[in-house]
């Protein structure tokens, strides 16, 4: 089952977070390939390696502590 996750506390949790790493850098696609900078990624849990469909500790003991 697929939790949905407000789009304000993927971006929040993800802005805090110490570990977060975007999936299109991790794959090294980067700049060529995507036509944009790595500055220009929009930094949300869902596009972190670490998400892992929702799995992510960090994610889940921020999550706990956001409402």
């Amino acid at each position: 089952m697929v939790k949905d996750y407000n789009e304000q506390q993927l971006r929040n949790i993800a802005e805090e977070c110490q570990e977060f790493e975007h999936i299109i850098t991790a794959m090294g696609y980067g700049y060529s390939l995507l036509n944009v900078s790595s500055a220009s990624y929009v930094r949300r849990c869902a596009d972190c390696i670490h998400w892992l469909g929702g799995s992510c500790n960090i994610f889940k003991k921020e999550l706990s502590q956001y409402d």
